[in-house]
């Protein structure tokens, strides 16, 4: 061990800050959505359509903010931004609470979309950046657990409370991400982030795009579950309000495990390796609903599609610290990150209207398995790619 070590995992900061935040911004501010969704339709707050285009405008939103994070990145006041991106995120889950119509609650989604786009690329870098590179993969993989959190709490709670009025449910959210805003808010770190000089990573520009478009799949495929999966056990199986917040809670229990999972995984048989297994895997997983609506299927199918979500973030996360160094790092995983949020909002808007013109959510289950699957050819290419050329080097 280095003398400067122990120094370093001193003047390390706590991670739980990026943690909340990551669970206002995603867990809550994205992910309490899909539980409502089925009855916002039910209750007429919104049509079939509207509330799907609605859950799409918080994609839109989410890449607006990244791209927004990406510029801010290097910005002293970090953490008045990441404050501010929480305290927006609690007032529009809270401005849902009036029920305004389909224009009214897609601004607040897209506002909410914003926040979450800032958070998920400033919060956890203002931590990751200051802790060990020995601590690096056990605190990113806390960090997501904010993402299952979320979902858990508002798969079990949700539909409970919405017994109260949606309107209940909605300001319950609301109060929950203020509290919690109020939890991190003196928190974060306040010192800029440290220069680096690093030499220049591998000269394959084709194997890394290859990477991101692979990892822009993912913004793809996970869209039939985060958007439809309540509504899909709910209504379009006619299980329930109960069974599809069940559901959603199961999808929630892989958020919380699969982070952690995917960092185990990657120490067996490599980060490279393990994306590509978790995008097939993910393939499969999204695709089972066309196999069998029996109980034990979609719950499998929500708990490994789940587990992969977070999970997918992780793995990009070190893959791109893997192939490039210091700033080209930084640069490399935004890209990543601005090429799943655009896929990821295109995909919501193209699905919506797939599901509005079939009627059926089996075929978006279809669409996003096939797209998933592309991406672990295209990532298996890429790092093959990319191992060629550092053979060759």
């Amino acid at each position: 061990m280095r003398k400067d070590e122990p120094a370093a995992a001193e003047a390390a900061p706590p991670y739980w800050p990026a943690l909340l935040a990551v669970l206002v911004g995603i867990g809550l501010g994205r992910f309490a959505y899909t539980p409502l969704l089925p009855l916002l339709v039910e209750r007429g707050w919104v049509s079939e359509a509207g509330g799907a285009f609605a859950g799409a405008s918080n994609l839109a939103g989410y890449l607006l903010g990244a791209l927004a994070a990406q510029a801010l990145a290097a910005n002293p006041r970090r953490a008045a931004i990441l404050n501010g991106a929480m305290l927006a995120a609690a007032l529009s889950l809270a401005a849902c609470a009036l029920p305004l119509g389909t224009a009214w609650l897609s601004v607040m989604r897209f506002a909410a979309g914003i926040a979450g786009g800032l958070v998920m690329v400033l919060g956890p870098s203002a931590i990751l950046a200051r802790t060990p590179a020995l601590a690096k993969g056990r605190v990113s993989g806390a960090i997501f657990v904010g993402v299952g959190l979320g979902i858990i709490v508002s798969g079990a709670l949700l539909p409970s409370l919405a017994a109260l009025g949606l309107s209940a449910a909605w300001a319950a959210l609301g109060l929950a991400g203020l509290v919690l805003t109020a939890l991190a808010w003196r928190h974060w770190p306040s010192a800029p982030l440290p220069a680096q000089a690093a030499p220049p990573g591998p000269k394959a520009p084709l194997a890394l795009v290859l990477i991101v478009v692979a990892y822009a799949t993912d913004g793809i495929g996970f869209v039939p579950h985060t958007l439809f999966l309540s509504d899909f056990v709910a209504r379009g199986l006619g299980l329930g309000e109960a069974a599809g917040g069940l559901a959603w809670a199961l999808f929630g229990i892989g958020a919380v495990i699969g982070a952690p999972a995917c960092g185990l995984l990657a120490t067996r048989i490599g980060l490279g390796p393990a994306l590509v297994a978790a995008l097939a895997t993910k393939a499969a997983a999204v695709a089972l609903p066309l196999v069998s609506v029996a109980p034990v299927a979609l719950a499998a199918s929500a708990l490994v599609t789940g587990a992969l979500t977070p999970g997918m973030v992780a793995l990009a996360a070190g893959l791109a610290a893997q192939l490039m160094h210091g700033p080209a790092q930084a640069r490399l995983f935004g890209t990543m990150t601005i090429g799943f949020a655009l896929a990821q909002a295109g995909g919501a808007y193209a699905l919506s209207a797939l599901f509005a013109q079939s009627g059926s959510h089996l075929p978006l289950f279809a669409v996003g398995a096939g797209v998933l699957l592309a991406g672990a050819v295209l990532a298996a290419a890429g790092l093959a790619l990319a191992g060629r050329a550092r053979r060759g080097a």
